[in-house]
């Protein structure tokens, strides 16, 4: 497999990863419009927050790369 398709394959394996992180943490604050009387429930869906947060940073940070690398390839 050549470089640049390897990278657009985990450039796109990235964006899938990276549209269901938001999903998942767009799913948690519906739900914490319900739990506030909950203390410990709302809890653990800040701390789920917190991962899930992080966890889109980074991907969002690799997606970034991805794409500076394929433009580099692409002008060469």
């Amino acid at each position: 497999m050549s470089t640049r398709r390897n990278l657009k394959h985990k450039y796109l394996k990235t964006k899938i990863a990276l549209s269901q992180t938001i999903q998942q943490l767009l799913d948690i604050n519906r739900k914490r419009r319900y739990v506030k009387e909950d203390p410990l429930r709302e809890q653990r869906l800040n701390e789920e927050l917190k991962v899930l947060n992080a966890t889109a940073e980074i991907q969002a940070r690799t997606l970034k790369s991805y794409e500076e690398s394929i433009q580099a390839l692409e002008r060469a």
